[in-house]
């Protein structure tokens, strides 16, 4: 399953090679809105069903549907605060901070701290389930998966390529490293913005055993020691946006992860593959 993770990693690169043209980054997309000072402020509403590979974890209670979110862009002077518009996961795991180590027209190449796993606490995912959940009992918190990543980001007329290589452990608990490559392509129609997206994640056998691994304290009956290596992840997504006035925008999107065999055989997880879908308004301020 990893070489075929592989390989579609060296597919999505030449992807981005041959995409049409090479044009200037668009201005939206860009961590420099001009050379010294900018800034935009956006509050985001949605309706969110969010699906995870962990055993019990559900959306049991009509706010675990609602995401209420602050997109803020800053820049200023090659630091900066930024949200990936192009992507269903800017609403779940937030906004990438970092600084702009070269900007050229149609490339950059940025150092950048962001979310790439979001965490969980077995204690919680059983509180909050109907049903008894044994197999997760005892299993120490998984923390969020802050890394602090060098991203290289391509730029082409209606698209968009990124390889970020992260260090999960600089700035969490979390352990190892994580190649994380995405893809976006523009099609827009009438008043729509329309991305077809694909992205792959590569996570060392660390990170991988951090998170879906049984370590030798955590070893019940029904949860026999499990240790793997290196794991990865395909995700495929649609993300659309449309203004309403000049102040509103309505957005819609689907995403479907599928996760390396290696993964999917952790006894804590219980699917191969996970679902987003998101529909909502965002106002800009």
């Amino acid at each position: 399953m990893l070489n075929k993770l592989s390989c579609c990693l060296l597919l999505v690169f030449c992807l981005s090679s041959y995409a049409a043209g090479n044009d200037k980054k668009p201005s939206n997309e860009s961590t420099v809105f001009n050379e010294t000072f900018s800034w935009q402020a956006q509050m985001g509403f949605s309706l969110h069903y969010n699906d995870t590979i962990i055993e019990g974890v559900e959306q049991s209670y009509l706010d675990d549907y609602i995401n209420l979110s602050l997109l803020f862009d800053f820049y200023y002077k090659g630091f900066f605060i930024q949200t990936n518009y192009r992507r269903l996961d800017t609403h779940i795991l937030g906004a990438e901070i970092g600084y702009q180590l070269i900007n050229n027209d149609d490339w950059e190449l940025d150092i950048i701290t962001r979310s790439y796993i979001g965490g969980f606490d077995s204690a919680e995912i059983i509180e909050n389930s109907d049903k008894d959940l044994p197999i997760m009992e005892g299993l120490k918190v998984r923390d969020l998966g802050d890394g602090l990543a060098i991203r290289y980001s391509r730029y082409f007329n209606d698209s968009y390529f990124s390889v970020d290589v992260a260090n999960l452990a600089a700035l969490s608990d979390a352990k190892g490293w994580v190649i994380d490559a995405f893809y976006s392509h523009l099609i827009p129609y009438r008043n729509w913005d329309i991305y077809l997206n694909t992205g792959l994640s590569i996570y060392s056998s660390a990170t991988t055993n951090y998170y879906i691994g049984i370590g030798n304290s955590e070893v019940l009956d029904i949860r026999p020691h499990y240790q793997t290596g290196t794991g990865g992840k395909i995700q495929f997504e649609f993300y659309a946006q449309r203004p309403l006035s000049e102040s509103w925008t309505f957005n819609v999107g689907f995403s479907q992860s599928y996760y390396s065999n290696n993964i999917a055989d952790s006894p804590i997880v219980d699917s191969q593959g996970a679902t987003q879908l998101l529909a909502g308004v965002i106002y800009v301020f």
